[in-house]
Order: C-alpha cells, then sequence, then structure tokens
C-alpha cells in the first residue's frame, strides 16, 4: 500500500541515526580488548534481554507457530547474525574509509530490490538522482584516500566483497521483513534478536574463547551501550519505521548515520572535522530531498 511520510517518520529516521551512528565510537573501544565475533554475539544477547521484559509487559509474548519461528529465524540471520559476522571478518583486511564507502552501498541495493519485490517502489529518475546525490556525498565523506585504497586481489579483495555481502544481507532484511508484514511490535523486535544471538553465540565459540568478564569496565560497558542502543532500542524503532513507511525510506539513515559517527567522534574524542563533512551532509540531504519530492 502506498504510504505517507510524517513527522513522526522523520523522527524515527533521527533516532536510528544517532543510535546507529553512536556505534562506532563503542566499538572502537570494544575491540581493543574483545574479539569482533564476541562483540556481536554480546550485543545481541544484550538487546534482547533488554527488550525482551518490555515487550512481555507491553505487547504480551510474540506469536509462536512454525510460520512466525520461520520468519524470526530469517530476520534474525539475515539482519543480525550474518551481516555482523561477514562485516566484522571483511573488515580485517580493508580500512575503514573503504568500508564506509561499501556501507554507502546500502540505499542503492535497496531501491534495487524494491523495485523488483516492492509495490509502489518503482525505481524513478526522480529517485535515482536523490540516491546518488546521497552516495556521492558519502564519497565526499571519505576522500579519495578511501577510493584509492580499493584492492583487485588477495585478502583485501576478500574483505570487500565480504563487506558488500553483508550489505546485501541488509537488504534481502528489510525487503522480507516488509513482504512479510512483521508487525513493529518490541515482542517482535525482542524474538528477532534473540534468533540471531543464538546463532551469533554459536559461531563466536567457533571463533575465540569468551573472555568478557576478564576485561576493563570501559570495555564491558561499550558492549553494554552497543547491546542497549544500536541493538536493542535501534531494532524496535527500525522495525516500528520499516512497518509505518517503506525500506527505501529507512535506508536513507545510511547516509546520515557516517556524518554523524563524525561528529559524535568530534565531540567524544575529540576528533577533527574536516570541510568535506558539510559539503557531504549537503549532498545527503539534497538527496534525501529530490528523493522524496513529488513531480509537480
Amino acid at each position: 500500500m502506498p504510504y505517507r511520510v510524517t513527522l513522526f517518520d522523520w523522527f524515527l529516521l533521527s533516532c536510528l541515526v544517532v543510535l546507529w551512528g553512536s556505534s562506532f565510537v563503542m566499538s572502537k573501544i570494544a575491540l581493543q580488548e574483545l574479539h569482533p565475533a564476541w562483540i556481536a554475539a554480546s550485543r545481541l544477547v544484550i538487546g534482547t534481554m533488554i527488550l525482551l521484559p518490555f515487550g512481555l509487559w507491553r505487547d504480551g509474548w510474540p506469536q509462536w507457530n512454525l510460520q512466525s519461528l520461520k520468519q524470526f529465524s530469517w530476520l534474525g540471520f539475515f539482519g543480525n547474525a550474518a551481516p555482523f559476522l561477514v562485516i566484522t571478518w571483511g573488515m580485517q583486511y580493508i580500512s575503514s574509509g573503504v568500508a564506509g564507502l561499501l556501507m554507502g552501498t546500502i540505499p542503492l541495493i535497496m531501491i534495487v530490490f524494491a523495485h523488483f519485490f516492492l509495490p509502489n517502489e518503482n525505481l524513478t529518475r526522480r529517485r535515482t538522482l536523490g540516491f546518488s546525490l546521497g552516495f556521492i556525498g558519502i564519497l565526499v565523506l571519505m576522500g579519495p584516500s578511501a577510493v584509492h585504497a580499493f584492492a583487485f586481489s588477495g585478502q583485501e579483495l576478500l574483505g570487500e566483497l565480504a563487506v558488500v555481502l553483508g550489505c546485501l544481507f541488509y537488504g534481502v532484511n528489510s525487503i522480507s521483513a516488509k513482504r512479510m508484514q512483521v508487525v513493529g511490535s518490541i515482542s517482535n523486535s525482542a524474538a528477532v534478536l534473540g534468533m540471531g544471538a543464538i546463532m551469533a553465540v554459536i559461531a563466536a565459540s567457533f571463533k575465540a574463547p569468551f573472555e568478557v568478564f576478564e576485561k576493563s569496565s570501559s570495555t564491558l560497558w561499550a558492549v553494554f551501550g552497543l547491546g542497549l542502543f544500536p541493538t536493542g532500542l535501534a531494532t524496535a524503532i527500525w522495525f516500528k519505521g520499516l512497518e509505518r513507511t517503506s525500506p527505501t525510506f529507512i535506508s536513507m539513515s545510511n547516509y546520515l548515520v557516517p556524518i554523524y559517527a563524525l561528529l559524535f567522534g568530534a565531540v567524544l574524542l575529540k576528533e577533527t572535522i574536516h570541510w568535506s563533512v558539510l559539503i557531504a551532509l549537503i549532498l545527503v540531504l539534497a538527496g534525501i530531498y529530490v528523493s522524496r519530492s513529488e513531480k509537480r
């Protein structure tokens, strides 16, 4: 069905930008002492533990039957366990700039998927122009060094392909959730995170021993923050936003997340902000305006 974006939907999108953008700083802190696989598994477990009690109190138990179990497992795999694992593995071999550029392809992937698999989400010229402007903004933000860092052989190429695969997983997850018409309740969000957590813990157990209790308090707080904000709360908001709008609208947050992450890092870690951030922000906002504006 056609949808109309309201002020509340823009508020949900802004919340996702803030929540997902804060994950980079906390991940940097956690990666100093923890294996990437256990960071992914821990944040999913914590997110589930936070959402589940509140979801049970507010919505009751999610509907458990064979169909819902398949849906929760499918979304938990493609939306959490699989992309977390392959993207984390790929980032071992590529720079953060290259990873940022590749993650910026998510909205472009989304509009192509939506064109073929969702009604009323046709790939119009105006929408294509808007999403392309957003990607150009990401190019400006990352700079020419990230483009030159692209490799076409060896482990670097494998790392790049792994991150692209993770982006494709995110695309499949968003389109699947919309086609399944999953209700954006907190209980359903917790169920999806829970299924992803089970898969991630199993995968992490084969990669490294569990050593969270031996780490510093800053690492533990960072992992808790990852589970609470960009995992638990963001998942609940993402499902509600997806239920109200569409994957293409929600995916625009991927253009704003890197910009917010840089601004957040500048405030918290006193990192330097370059003039390219302002230009990138203008291009991204222009892209959002063009893609959302109607032809008169």
